[in-house]
């Protein structure tokens, strides 16, 4: 009900802002208009006024101290100095749309970025393109923004701890972020001491963590794709986290993780794809999870869990093709497999349904000597689908004779369940792609054409000289 309520703050802050442009002034700013540079024209408006900026190069860092609306027309560049930040908000109600910024300093501790919300709340920041930066869009104290639609890319000459996040929430609340594009940075978003915000439809690739939630409570995010980063997904020290139908794959390394939940409580994950880590979910000090409705699919390892996780629930998820299923560190006791005689879909479960009730008659065994082995040894992930592995497996069916604690799903699932598709998440940027392929296909047809044409012209002329001849 928070963040329902924080949106429809938004919704009416909007409207004061539509009605505030009805009656301000308009400058432009360009070399065939009256101001030619933005701090000019900066100086000069009213609270309120709207700016457009027409293409080509603006030099030097921005500072808006009162609201304004800045419109980027044909992508003008704003460069950075090589100091704080390229653009930095102080006041309310600002609107920063369609330019491309660079620049900056290099500072993590001064926060510089590509833009920077300090202590201002209401703005609208978005179809902007943010490369070269510390920093991404950083809001220090900054409540009730939009940002949307922008590409973040960072300082891929950097070392990846000498680089800022593409999106860093600090102390800032009720919050949309959506529909941005965002890699070669540390963290895609980094969200600490931050509640309330809302965060989906986002982008995150080649990154340390691809969302990194610190003592941040009551967010949702939703409809995200976080692909080939050392972790997808990462929430410590927070409460009341909502994933849901977040594609979280490929994220790969000997400590790398899918979706990774430490000292959180009372989060819950569903109709996410977990797919192809290392280590698929990661339970530890974690309470009252509910992870349901999940499709956790070919990864090494699908869950490792800790004995200090304590009544989490796993349940009407469905895990295919993982190398190994479970890594226990200790003995975890309460985490539940099932809920409501509902446990979930194992592709490796060979028990019978004799009541044909959807739910195997007989528990599914997720444990196994080998596995018990890898959680006091985890160097020995390596030897996961060996042959030596699979041999320690079978003697122990043959021959129980090692004791290991073992865990259980009491009601497992006979039938895959239904889980919404999520490849239109990836489709969406694949479109870009394409879209891109398109435009360097007409590219090329066009300068073949500028060749083709002065042979076309030589042949047409050849053709006249000798008709010329022919007939005189």
């Amino acid at each position: 009900m928070k963040i329902l309520s924080g949106h429809i703050l938004k919704i009416s802050f909007l409207l004061s802002l539509l009605f505030c442009s009805s009656i301000a002034d308009v400058l432009k700013v360009g070399k065939n208009y009256e101001f030619k540079t933005i701090k000019e024209a900066i100086a000069v408006a009213k609270p309120h006024d709207t700016i457009y900026v027409y293409g080509g190069e603006y030099f030097g860092n921005i500072f808006l101290e009162k609201p304004l609306v800045l419109i980027g027309v044909g992508r003008p560049w704003i460069k950075g100095e090589n100091w704080g930040s390229t653009v930095t908000v102080l006041a309310d109600s600002c609107v920063i749309n369609g330019f491309k910024i660079t620049g900056g300093g290099n500072l993590l501790q001064k926060e510089d970025s590509g833009i920077l919300l300090k202590n201002s709340s209401y703005n609208i920041v978005e179809n902007n393109l943010l490369e070269d930066v510390l920093f991404g869009i950083y809001f220090f104290a900054s409540n009730y923004n939009i940002v949307r639609r922008n590409t973040v890319i960072g300082r891929p000459y950097l070392g990846i701890g000498e680089r800022g996040s593409g999106l860093h929430i600090w102390n800032s609340h009720f919050n949309l972020v959506e529909e941005n594009f965002i890699t070669k940075v540390r963290d895609g978003m980094y969200i600490q001491e931050s509640s309330n915000n809302l965060i989906r439809r986002n982008y995150a690739t080649d990154l340390r963590y691809g969302i990194h939630y610190m003592f941040s409570d009551s967010n949702r995010f939703e409809e995200n794709v976080f692909i080939n980063d050392v972790v997808g997904g990462a929430v410590m020290y927070s409460r009341h986290i909502y994933f849901k139908r977040n594609i979280f794959a490929r994220n790969r390394g000997f400590s790398s993780y899918g979706l990774l939940l430490q000292s959180c409580d009372y989060c819950v994950a569903e109709e996410n794809y977990v797919i192809d880590n290392s280590i698929g979910l990661h339970f530890e000090s974690t309470n009252y999870n509910i992870i349901r409705r999940n499709l956790v699919m070919n990864n090494d390892l699908a869950i490792a869990l800790f004995a200090s996780a304590n009544y989490d629930k796993i349940y009407e998820n469905n895990f295919i093709g993982n190398l190994a299923l479970i890594r226990t560190i200790g003995n975890p006791k309460t985490t539940q497999f099932s809920n409501n005689g509902r446990g979930n879909y194992w592709d490796g479960y060979l028990g019978y349904d004799l009541d044909n009730d959807g739910v195997g008659d007989v528990k599914f065994k997720l444990t196994n000597v080998f596995e018990s082995i890898q959680g006091k040894y985890p160097a020995l992930q390596l030897y996961l689908s060996s042959p030596s592995a699979k041999a320690i497996e079978i003697a122990e069916k043959a021959m129980p004779i090692v004791k290991s604690f073992n865990i259980y799903d009491e009601h497992p699932l006979m039938r895959k369940v239904e889980i919404p598709d999520l490849t239109y998440l990836v489709k969406r940027e694949v479109a870009r792609g394409e879209e891109n392929r398109k435009i360097a296909f007409f590219i090329v047809v066009a300068i073949g054409l500028m060749a083709f044409v002065p042979f076309l012209i030589l042949l047409i002329q050849s053709k006249i000289l000798r008709s010329r001849y022919a007939f005189g």
